[in-house]
């Protein structure tokens, strides 16, 4: 059965929690994929230079500090993005 577009709601709330839930799934998205790449580029560059397990966790570590200093960052623009659609009231 399909939804006569009458029947539909025609003023949508966007509230501040819906902000930041999309805030909170982009970021988790977005983040994940991120640190992932960091991880794995981190893995096999100290693989190729021939390092064993305990430098190259280090490594990974060392190069884990930017990826999440981006990652805030991101969340930090994202939580604006999401806050300034809220208050143009275009949702």
């Amino acid at each position: 059965m399909l939804v006569k577009t009458d029947d539909l709601p025609h003023e949508v709330r966007y509230t501040k929690t819906d902000a930041v839930i999309s805030a909170i799934g982009a970021t988790l998205l977005i983040v994940s994929e991120m640190l992932g790449a960091i991880v794995a580029f981190a893995w096999a560059v100290g693989s190729m230079l021939g390092l064993s397990e305990t430098p190259i966790l280090i490594f990974v570590g060392v190069m884990a500090v930017p990826g999440l200093i981006l990652s805030a960052t991101l969340t930090r623009r994202i939580l604006r993005v999401e806050h300034s659609l809220r208050d143009s009231g275009s949702f």
